[in-house]
Formats: C-alpha cells, structure tokens, sequence
C-alpha cells in the first residue's frame, strides 16, 4: 500500500480462475515496459495498471511454443554437479564396477534459457505414480519464511532502495499464490536485505556476492554459479530457521537468470566450500539466485521449486535425449505423455503465461513431504507469523491482531469461520477450518481426534488437545532406534540402507533382491547379489538419520558424528580378507623371530666342548702322610759318606698342591 484514501494506490496479486492479475504502479510499468507493451496515455501522476497473465504475448506467433534453447531465459540447475548428483535416478551401469555416473551423461542436459538450472529427484517410476497426488502435503496452511538479499545490481535498477523492497514484495507475493493454491504453503518475508546501488570496486568479504556482473579476481566473468556459491556459503553462517534464502541480482551467464540448490528446504549449514582458484568448488546451502527479468516472480517460483525438491518438467528436448531413458530426468506430461508443452512452472525455458505447477511437480513435492527426502521442520503454522511487511489482512497470512486470514476473496469462498473482510472469527468460532488443524465446523476438535495419522513403527499418531485448534508437534521416534527386523528409525520412517535401495533403485536393479553397495556412505548405492562388484547409484542420499562409516548418522548427504576409533574398526570390517592376510604374514613373521631368537640364545647357554691345552707341571713331591703311612727313612751319614737315600728330602710343612683339575678354563680371545 503506496497510498491510502478516496484515490489509493497499491500494487499485489491475485488469481481468478487460476489466472493471474498483478496491480503494479504506473512508475514500475514505464519502468519494466518492454517495446512491444502498449503505451501508456498521458494522463499525470501516479496511478494503478491491472493486467492478467493470459494479457501476455508470446514471444511466437505460434502460441505457447517452446522457445530456443539457445535464446530464451532459463534456468541451469541441471549444470550443477551437485543438483546432478544429488536426485536424479538413473537405469543400471555398464557391467563394471563404476563409482561415478557423472561422465554417464555429461552431455545429457541442455541449459533452461532464462529460467534456472534445477536438479531432479527420484526415477520415472515414482514420478508417474504420483502424478496429480497431494498426500503428503500438509492439510492446513503452513508458511515458509524466507529471507531476501537483493545486490548492488539489482538496486542500481531502481529510483530508492524503497523501490527496490517493494519490488520484492511484489515477487514473492505473486509466487506465494501458487504455492498456496498447489501446496497449501505461503511463502513470507522473514527479512530483507537491500545492499547499496553502487557496487564496490573490490567485494567485501562479508559479501564476496555483491560485485558487479563482470568483475572476478583472477580475470573472466563472475558467472551465476559463482554468485550461487559465495552466497551458499554466507547464507551457511546464518543460524536463523528460514526456509531458503534468496539472492536477487541483474546479472545473467549468458541466457541463464536462475540457478538453485535441490531439495534444500529448511536445511542449516553448508556443505563444501566455494574456491576462487576452482571453478568447480560448491558450497551447497538452502539458497538460490534469481536474476530480474519481466517475469521475476516466475523464475524466483521455479527456482524456490527446485528448493523444494522438484525436477524440471519434460520438454521436447529432454524426451528425445537419449542420456534421458524411460524420461527419468524430467517430469512428464502424464504417465503415458512425456511432453508437458511448457505450460507449467518448472519447465525449463520460461513462458509468459506459466502460472502453475504441473500435476507431476505437485505429486512430486508432495511425496518427498511424505517420504521426507526433504526437510519441513522450518515450515510453521498459519498463526503469529512476524512478516517483513506488516499486518495486512487478505494476504494469507494470520499476523499479530488477526484471528484468521483466508486470502484473496477467491480462497475465502465458503468459508464461514472467518471473516475475510476484517480478518476476526464470525460469531460464535473458535477456530477456521481451513487454518487449523484442529478445528472442526468452526470449533476445537475433541482430544479423541486424530489430527495428524502415524506413518509407521517410527512416528507415532498425533491428537487433538480438546482446547486448541493447533495440532500437536510431530514427534518422531529417535533416529538408530530398532523398529523391526534388521530395521531402525531414521527421519521418522522405519527403514535401513537394503530398503532405501529397493524403493528407490529396486526396479533398476534387482527388485525386492536390492541391497546397498556397502555400509558406510550416505549417497545410495546399490547392487545386486548375484554381481556384487556392480555398482549402481543414482544421485539420492540416504535419510536423514540413516547408518553410515564411523558410527555415524547421515545428515544432509553427508555422514557425520563418526569417531577414529570407529572408523578404523569400520575400515577393518569392511576389508577382512586383507586384514586376514596382513595379519597371517605378520603373524608368521613374529613366530620366526621369536624361534630364531630361542634358537639364539639356548646356543649361547650350552657348555662348549673345546680341547683342553696340555698343562705342563713340575713333578710332584710324595704326599706326605704323617705318621699314618710308613716312617721315613732316618739314615744318616757321617762326612765323607753316603748321601742320603735317594736324596729325597725330608718332608716341608706346606699345604698340598692343587688338583690341576679344579684350575679354571683357559679362555681364547
């Protein structure tokens, strides 16, 4: 609201038979009029121009006829390797032990000119059985707050910075439609940020994004993708609970003005790291890019889809691609028709007259809520939700003061529990239906009342208070806790790695006989037993919750909470036969050692038997007896005699001689 009063001045949106009618001032007309708009009259000051989508040309005569691939705005999501990886669903490799499917279909995917470059998810299988489907998505509004950057050259596009958050506004308010009419989710500002129109010479570190659309160090053009991944990175730091952030800019790679993130909703943190020497570094995060164009609410709808999980939509070009098997890679018109004639939201080139999503996104966003491959614990309900723009009755959104909000006057036809007009229950409500979970004909459902059904062993049923219209939050049973056989409880579904290989890879591999490739990652990868060295793998990742390496628990495709300790006896489980084999030869080596070092030493104990070297003695004198034996001879002999018997002394009084035996071994050097 620009001006209130006998002459008001405001600008929104609104749909009419699914048709939508923007109200814009006659300033941001003259503004964004392209050559072939209808001139304006020249009547002074500012006023109101209402058109219809329908009100705008084709850029062919032909009608809704798919643009160039080479000249139309698109959206590149697809070129992300990251996006690539991370939903597509791809038919079995060649017989060998492959560990990448990258280089399967490098050059599989034309660019979406002018739109956005998203990632898909599961196969054609589960695509085409849930065409038209919305279990899953939630029964009552929810809203999803988002948070806005716009650059300096987005700024530099218009008169004030004022302008420039009223054009933001704007954009999100029309895509917000949309999402209410196709997922029964608002989608709201939680915060804005409008950075100067002067980009500076050299980007700031807090925000390496925000810099001119030629400008990268080290020479050649700072691209989209390079604008998606310093902004991931930032938008990693910030701790709030927003669904997604979006960077809004004027700068274009080439006819790309989107790029995003799959199936990033609700996700904190970052994964990876953007490098300035690497072209190829990612820093993945709940956020995207959307550069202005005439349409700028469809490209930032189309890109907040590929947030939300969504494939693009089928076109003429990705059915006849043959890196495009059974249409796997795109959503189909129907389950029999694989040309959606560019006339949803997700195709990807953009159209003038896109205003809804296809049957097959719908189904598809609605069944990964459902399996939750994708996080909606950010989405909050439908009462005191603090917007960026204010308290403002008609636009959906239960704001401090209001008692309900049913929307424009086409969402709040047949509703008797809310006044649309000032935004208060009707006399004598307690609750609106149609916002509160627990609310039955305009009153609190009874504590009986199941609000919120169990979806198995893991997540438990919810039920009514009795004294409120809100549901009960969704609790979910711890993730690791056992809930069957071989079975424990990851993201509130019971469920293990064999059997998320079968639901997702069953039917390109082995059916029922799938099994996961091996236990310690989080991207699936599966094989059949009877090959077990072929590997399959798409590009899903585990549940959130699921076992992987480590001890740890997957978390956003990657594994995490895993120790050393564990990862070595991980590592040591999953290579036994070398483990086995080490520790035989290590084993027999050690018992060597141990022999060769007994055999040692018993040979350095042992006696050695050496010859004795002859001892040379002087003869030895009788021993003497004493008066035991015979008494010595006592001659004597006069001078000039005989000399004495034998001339044997008489006997000394000494000790005897030792025994030659007991003198110690002669030793040798």
């Amino acid at each position: 609201m620009h001006r209130d009063g006998e002459d008001p001045l405001f600008e929104g949106v609104f749909t009419v038979m699914h048709d939508h009618h923007q109200v814009i001032a006659k300033s941001k007309y003259v503004r964004k009029r392209h050559q072939q708009d209808p001139p304006l009259d020249n009547t002074p000051g500012e006023y109101m121009l209402l058109f219809r989508g329908s009100d705008i040309a084709q850029t062919q005569s032909t009608g809704n006829v798919e643009r160039s691939i080479m000249s139309s705005p698109s959206c590149d999501a697809d070129t992300l390797a990251y996006d690539s990886n991370t939903n597509f669903m791809f038919p079995p490799l060649p017989e060998e032990n492959n560990t990448s499917i990258w280089n399967y279909f490098t050059t599989s995917i034309g660019k979406r000119q002018m739109t956005d470059t998203g990632g898909v998810v599961p196969g054609s299988r589960d695509l085409k059985e849930t065409i038209g489907s919305t279990s899953g998505c939630p029964n009552t509004r929810k809203v999803a707050l988002i948070g806005v950057v716009a650059d300096c050259t987005y700024t530099n596009t218009f008169a004030s910075e004022m302008d420039a958050r009223a054009d933001i506004i704007s954009v999100v308010n029309a895509a917000s439609v949309v999402y209410e009419h196709s997922f029964n989710i608002s989608l709201t500002l939680g915060e804005i940020n409008i950075l100067p129109k002067n980009c500076p010479a050299t980007a700031s570190s807090a925000t390496p994004f925000n810099q001119q659309c030629d400008d990268r160090a080290g020479g050649g053009s700072f691209t989209l993708a390079d604008r998606l991944n310093t902004f991931s990175a930032w938008r990693g730091k910030k701790t709030d609970d927003f669904a997604f952030w979006t960077l809004m800019t004027d700068c274009t790679t080439e006819n790309q003005v989107g790029l995003a993130w799959a199936a990033q909703l609700c996700v904190k943190g970052v994964q990876g790291n953007p490098d300035s020497r690497n072209s190829s570094s990612q820093a993945v995060a709940g956020a995207n890019v959307v550069s202005k164009t005439d349409n700028t609410w469809q490209v930032f709808a189309h890109e907040a889809g590929h947030i939300f999980g969504a494939v693009h939509d089928c076109d003429s070009m990705l059915c006849q691609n043959s890196a495009n098997p059974d249409n796997s890679r795109c959503c189909p018109a129907t389950a029999s028709t694989c040309d959606a004639g560019g006339r949803f939201m997700m195709n990807p080139t953009s159209g003038s007259q896109i205003t809804n999503f296809s049957p097959c996104s719908i189904g598809q966003i609605c069944s990964r809520m459902a399996r939750r491959t994708i996080l909606t614990n950010c989405l909050t309900t439908n009462r005191g939700v603090d917007t960026i723009s204010g308290q403002q009755c008609g636009n959906g959104i239960v704001e401090d003061g209001e008692d309900c909000d049913c929307g424009d006057e086409e969402s709040c036809k047949g509703n008797t529990c809310c006044d649309s007009k000032t935004c208060k229950y009707t006399s004598g409500s307690q609750c609106d239906d149609t916002n509160e979970e627990c609310c039955k004909g305009c009153k609190f459902a009874s504590s009986s009342t199941i609000c919120r059904t169990s979806s198995g062993p893991c997540d438990p049923e919810e039920k009514c208070s009795g004294n409120s219209g809100d549901c009960p939050h969704d609790i979910h049973s711890k993730d690791g806790e056992t809930c069957g056989t071989d079975l424990q409880c990851a993201s509130g579904q019971c469920t293990s790695r064999d059997l998320q290989c079968q639901m997702h890879l069953g039917n390109q591999v082995a059916g029922s006989r799938t099994v996961a490739f091996d236990s310690y990652g989080c991207e699936v990868a599966c094989k059949d037993p009877d090959r077990p060295n072929v590997r399959y793998e798409g590009s899903l990742t585990f549940l959130d919750g699921t076992p992987c390496g480590g001890g740890g628990t997957c978390k956003n495709g990657q594994c995490s909470g895993s120790t050393f300790g564990n990862e070595v006896s991980d590592w040591v489980s999953r290579h036994k036969p070398i483990v086995i084999g080490v520790a035989v030869g290590a084993g027999c080596l050690l018992l060597l050692a141990i022999a060769s070092c007994i055999c040692g030493r018993s040979r350095r104990q042992r006696p050695r038997n050496r010859k004795m070297p002859p001892i040379n003695m002087r003869p030895m004198a009788p021993v003497y007896n004493g008066w035991n034996g015979a008494p010595p001879n006592a001659q004597q002999s006069s001078p000039g005699g005989h000399p004495p018997y034998n001339n044997i002394p008489p006997p000394i009084n000494a000790p005897p001689p030792a025994y030659p035996g007991h003198m110690p071994p002669t030793r040798y050097a």
